[in-house]
């Protein structure tokens, strides 16, 4: 019995040690080794697509594909050739000092300026930080009903 199974545990032994050799070759597909192409854009018809302004919350940054998200938009940097000049994604401060894109953070607002592609992104031309939005608050009064109020309303009813 016991010279049955060595040969059965040796063979199941090479296979793990095989799987094992395998999954970590080059070969294997695993995020260390992909590398994501950058998304610049090279070329924008700016007769096809509209101007946009966008100011909201940056909730994913990839500066290594040249992109982010912003209010669940997909914000694309330019480094468009037009017209002999060169138009590039401007990144700034509060200040409008230039900044670089990779010191951007999910989290913080942003001012983005730029044009809205038909296949849905936005070719940017200015990403600018800013301060968090400050929100107004409504502050609802009951509606008094007066004698003037109801005069003006019965004047105007009798004039038609």
């Amino acid at each position: 019995m016991l010279i049955r199974t060595q040969p059965r545990l040796v063979r199941w032994m090479m296979a793990v040690a095989l799987f094992g050799l395998l999954s970590s070759t080059p070969w294997a597909a695993g995020p260390e080794h992909e590398k994501e192409a950058p998304i610049y854009l090279t070329s924008l018809d700016f007769d096809e697509c509209e101007p946009v302004v966008l100011r909201s919350k940056i909730m994913e940054v990839h500066p290594q594909k040249g992109m982010m998200i912003v209010a669940e938009r997909e914000i694309r940097a330019m480094d468009v050739m037009m017209g002999g000049r060169v138009l590039r994604t401007a990144y700034l401060t509060i200040e409008g000092k230039p900044k670089l894109p990779t010191a951007f953070r999910p989290g913080q607002y942003v001012l983005v300026k730029g044009f809205q592609h038909p296949e849905g992104y936005i070719a940017a031309s200015m990403v600018q930080q800013i301060e968090k939005p400050v929100e107004k608050k409504m502050k609802y009064k009951p509606v008094e009903m007066n004698k003037q109020s109801s005069q003006r309303r019965s004047a105007v009813r009798s004039v038609q």
